[in-house]
Formats: C-alpha cells, structure tokens, sequence
C-alpha cells in the first residue's frame, strides 16, 4: 500500500477506535501457566485459508465501496486468509455497520461469538477519502492489537493529558475506555515479536504533549499512514500463502502433525463414499481443527471445533459426499514439547 506523507500537527484531534477485546480467559487448574500462555498468545489467529465473508448493514455506498478497497488491501498482501462480500447476514463472519457510534471492532475469532443480529465492526465517521480506518480495523478481525499499547514501545504517557485530551471532542471517552485503549500495556502473550512499530496501521497518532518518552515523540507522533513493512511482515508470517501441495488424509491412518505451538498444518481428503465420517486429533495439544468443502467458488466451511484449554482432543463427525475436495486444516494453540501429535479419519 502506497505510504501517505506524515501528518503534521493540527488543531484537529484524532479520532480513535475502541477496540472490543477479549473476556478474561479462565483455565482449570490442570492448565499449566506454560500452556495457558500459548493459548493466550494463538487464539485470537484464525485457521489459515479460512474465507471470511463480510456484510453491510444499511449505509452510504461511498463507505461500503470505501471498506471494500480496505478489505482489498489486505488481500493483496497475498495471505493465506480471503475476503468474500456476501448478502445474507446470516452467512456472514464480519458484519459492517456505519453508526454514529465511533468506530470500533471485535478481535479475531471472536466475531465468531457474537450473535448474527449484530455488527462485528462499526465504522462511525466517513472514511472514504481516507480509509486507513477501515484497513486498521479489519487488522483487529485479523487479530491485531493496538500497537501503541505494545508493552515494548517504552512510551510514558502524560496520563493527566492523555485523559484530558481524549474527554473532549471527537472522542468524549471516559476515562475508563481511554485507559483500556490507550495507556494499557497489553500482555506480552498477546504481541508478535518484540519490536515496536510506530509506523503500524494499528498505531494512533497522537498530538505534542501526550508522549512524554522516547522524548523524540513529546511533539507528538504521526504514523506514516497505510500497512508498514512490519504490519505486512506480521500478517505473512501468521497467514502465510497457502500451501500448493498438501498432505492427503486416508481413512484409519494416523497423518503426524509435525508443527509446534503456533503453527498451522494442512490436509486434503476426497471421500470415496457418501457417508458420516468422524475426524480426530490426538496427542497433548490444544488446536483449532477446521474443515472446508473446496468449490468453484474456492472454499466454504463445513464444521470446527476449539478444543484448547479441555483434556478431550478436537472431534468432527460430519456427513462428506462422495468425490468432494475436503480441506482440513488445524491451528496449533499449544503442544506439550514431549509429545506427538497426530490426526486420522474414519
């Protein structure tokens, strides 16, 4: 994405998003701090190939056609996720609405837990001279933090100001809800890598008076605006291109999982009856196992389960048809580093 010019100091105050995060994530006591981490850190990402289907409520086709030029700006990275608009809410993953009601977005596969009457994203001012707001939220769905919460960016903030600022006009935030966006420190679990980026597309900008260290910034900081070679770095390394080859599943042999914590394996199965079939992981893992049907139109899904965080390995029993492409693809959230992991079909 081409870099816009560095914004400069004006009278203008930002408007910022309010990213809806995750509830706490509670573990039985048999979970080690070890695993609980691993499960913390992957499980925002989706299962790679996933085809994620958007919907519009009721709004201005210039922001429509606006979020459509974001969504394709994340496509043409070339990751393994796709973007596909569909009309019917039911069937949709991200649904879009353009309320007076900020801009703001659910993280990852959490829009996966939300009811289908409501939006998984708002996009609350016009944004279609400048639609860097709709590509930093679909990075939220993606599974990006915000960067400027990045607990390596060794920011201060003038918390007194930041407050101040952020209470007055455009955003009228409370001091709770500044604090949850902006001063926080997120967990290091829930970070790629251990470099700041005040470039990112998922970074503020924010006016002199605000950052009081690295003191380079106390005249304010302004991102260069659009994807920046670390934003694009990221996304490729947890949504890679999809393999070309992959593993074939044969009914009751046992296919190795050779991935560690974080990692993505993918399979292939062409049924050779019409009949129910039960696909199964095993080993001490937590994953998410997800299976597609393969189409004309690419992939739809047909069945996952999250089995992270529970002593029972992922199950799917499901009816596949004779002669159909079938993907089955897993995301590892954590494997015990002294055990195999393997999955089968039958």
């Amino acid at each position: 994405m081409p870099k816009k010019a560095a914004a400069t100091p004006h009278s203008m105050k930002g408007r910022f998003c309010d990213l809806k995060t995750n509830p706490q994530r509670r573990f039985e006591r048999n979970v080690s701090p070890t695993r609980a981490e691993s499960i913390i850190s992957n499980e925002s990402k989706w299962v790679n190939g996933t085809v994620l289907s958007y919907y519009f409520f009721t709004g201005p086709e210039t922001q429509k056609n606006a979020m459509r030029k974001a969504f394709k700006i994340w496509q043409d990275v070339g990751i393994g996720i796709s973007f596909k608009e569909v009309t019917d809410r039911d069937a949709a993953d991200i649904r879009i609405d353009f309320k007076n009601d900020g801009s703001w977005s659910y993280i990852g596969r959490m829009i996966r837990t939300i009811p289908k009457s409501e939006p998984t994203m708002n996009i609350g001012w016009d944004i279609s001279s400048d639609i860097d707001t709709g590509v930093h939220e679909i990075g939220h769905t993606l599974g990006m933090m915000h960067e400027h919460q990045n607990p390596f960016s060794g920011i201060v903030w003038n918390e007194q100001a930041v407050y101040q600022s952020l209470a007055g006009p455009p955003n009228h935030w409370s001091q709770e809800k500044t604090y949850r966006n902006i001063i926080r420190k997120i967990q290091t679990t829930e970070v790629t890598g251990t470099q700041w980026d005040p470039d990112s597309i998922m970074h503020y900008p924010f006016e002199p008076g605000l950052i009081s260290k690295p003191e380079k910034y106390s005249r304010g900081l302004y991102p260069a605006g659009g994807l920046s070679e670390r934003d694009i770095q990221w996304v490729k390394s947890v949504y890679p291109p999809l393999d070309k080859e992959v593993s074939q599943l044969k009914p009751f042999e046992s296919q190795p999982i050779k991935i560690s914590s974080g990692g993505q394996a993918s399979f292939q199965f062409i049924p050779k009856e019409n009949r129910s079939y039960t696909i199964k992981t095993f080993g001490i893992i937590d994953s998410v196992l997800v299976l597609s049907e393969e189409g004309k139109e690419g992939q739809s899904y047909v069945r996952g389960v999250d089995d992270s965080g529970k002593e029972e390995n992922g199950e799917l029993n499901v009816q596949l048809h004779k002669n159909k492409k079938y993907s089955v693809r897993i995301r590892l959230l954590y494997k015990d580093p002294g055990s195999n992991a393997a999955i089968m079909i039958w």
